[in-house]
């Protein structure tokens, strides 16, 4: 399989809860020294705070490490006036104060009152919600070079999973939502290992993809993949099973509507250049130097499909 001009293999399936999960493997193909979100805020050589005049879309995250750190799309940011969610993938240059993108994904809680600083919990949102975040990205409304969404559309998502799981709180708080459901799985996500070689995952529930994730490196899959397939089991618990799926043909479908996506290029928000992906699924890439950093691609419809036949969904 190839998708942006690397080749991948499908690693031995795992279920869990409703999800069927598939690794991505090939050879680290990343150039460039970076940390990620999770190393860098679990160490403090990364701050995220609100801007100094409080806007839902925006943050502010000051980097004081010697290398550039790595925020990637659909991670979650836990505090400040509101929650938020990575609106694309940033990375952040070393040495620097850089606004970054974001949804707000906690309606009810505004203010200095409520204010609380910034922290990592090792979550990303649901794909459902990510992919609505995608399909709202207009890069001809740009303010100040900023990717905004939807917010209505995203806050819209975060009510239908609320609604879904019958799981409410008084925040409208996404996080809490997850805990919930995650934490009922949380012995069966701490079992979720990367294989090796593996740089990306992708999952299907209900008989189809529901988002694939892949990097540039094994080592930054490893810090993301258990969060990754965390906001997957929100969608799993809520997708009707499809008799008769053939996940390996269903994989191939996608990862050749990703390939053959319409595309839009623009100067990335930190380094690099993002690739917004439209039409057949939404997705997000970042690359730098023509390398590819980080990919996430989701389908553009919810609608699940018809199999022509079954063949056995590990490889």
């Amino acid at each position: 399989m190839k998708l942006f001009q690397r080749e991948l293999d499908l690693g031995q399936a795992v279920e869990l809860g409703g999800l069927t999960v598939f690794p991505l493997l090939a050879a680290d193909g990343g150039g460039v020294d970076y940390l990620t979100a999770p190393e860098a805020l679990d160490v403090g050589l990364v701050n995220v705070s609100e801007l100094r005049n409080p806007s839902v879309p925006s943050l502010k995250v000051t980097n004081i490490a010697d290398v550039p750190v790595l925020f990637v799309e659909g991670q979650t940011l836990i505090g400040g006036d509101q929650n938020r969610t990575m609106n694309v993938t940033v990375l952040i240059p070393a040495k620097s104060e850089t606004a970054i993108p974001v949804s707000c994904v906690e309606a009810h809680r505004w203010g200095a009152q409520t204010r609380r600083g910034y922290r990592s919990k090792g979550k990303v949102a649901p794909g459902s919600l990510r992919s609505a975040k995608i399909a709202g990205l207009d890069y001809s409304q740009r303010i100040e070079d900023m990717r905004l969404s939807d917010q209505g559309r995203v806050w819209a998502e975060v009510q239908r999973l609320e609604a879904g799981h019958q799981a409410f709180s008084d925040t409208a708080a996404l996080d809490d939502l997850q805990d919930r459901i995650e934490g009922g799985l949380a012995g069966h996500l701490d079992q979720i290992t990367p294989q090796a070689r593996q740089v990306g995952v992708v999952c299907l529930a209900g008989g189809r993809v529901v988002g694939l994730d892949v990097f540039d490196k094994a080592s930054t899959l490893e810090q993301y993949l258990r969060a990754i397939v965390g906001g997957h089991t929100v969608d799993a618990a809520l997708s009707t099973p499809v008799d008769d799926v053939d996940g390996v043909e269903a994989i191939e479908e996608f990862l050749a509507q990703v390939e053959a996506a319409t595309v839009e290029r623009a100067d990335a928000v930190g380094l690099g250049e993002e690739v917004l992906l439209k039409d057949a699924v939404n997705g997000i890439a970042l690359e730098l130097d023509g390398s590819l950093v980080h990919l996430a691609a989701f389908p553009a419809s919810t609608e699940p499909r018809e199999r022509r036949r079954s063949r056995p969904l590990l490889v």
